[in-house]
């Protein structure tokens, strides 16, 4: 009888110590996968801390693109703001253009979703500003870009610049 019961204790201690080493390691991955999902974010918030930050400095040129590089992760998309100010003393009508240097790597703006935006007429003193959705389309990683251009801006003014695209690997669980 007390074979018995020593039997049982043991099964019942063998059992216990499999649901906790389970508990633990997926309590684990759990907490791993909280701090990469917050190191994410807390990229992503200090990008667009930049970004805004650069938009609430002085605009002093006809297009701005803000912020002027981004990473994106091999597969996914993220939108940056182009900027079209007019310092001439009379309205301005501008549209603008995008093209990428990689065919997987997707410039495309918010109004239109394709390569050229609506046309914006844009009075003296103020801003057009512009969402350019950047969408990775599986292609291999390292620096692209996306090459805009705005058409519409007085003779001699600064119409084309270039966003910096740093494609990284996907961050999966454990990464």
């Amino acid at each position: 009888m007390k074979k018995k019961g020593a039997l049982e204790l043991s099964i019942t201690t063998i059992i216990v110590i499999v649901i906790g080493i389970t508990l633990l390691s997926l309590g684990l991955i759990f907490v791993r996968s909280i701090f990469t999902n917050i190191r994410g974010l807390s990229k992503e918030a200090f990008e667009q801390a930049d970004a805004e930050i650069g938009r609430l400095s002085e605009i002093d040129s006809f297009l701005t693109i803000s912020p002027g590089s981004i990473e994106v992760e091999k597969g996914s998309a993220r939108d940056i703001k182009v900027v079209i100010a007019n310092f001439e003393p009379v309205p301005l009508t501008a549209k603008a253009k995008v093209m990428s240097t990689d065919p997987k790597v997707s410039c495309a703006f918010a109004d239109t979703m394709g390569g050229s935006s609506k046309e914006y007429t844009i009075a003296s003193g103020e801003q057009a500003i512009l969402k350019l959705i950047i969408d990775e389309k599986g292609g291999a990683l390292g620096v692209k870009s996306c090459n805009v251009e705005v058409m519409g801006g007085a003779s001699g003014v600064q119409n084309k610049d270039s966003l910096i695209v740093t494609v990284v690997e996907k961050k999966g669980l454990f990464g």
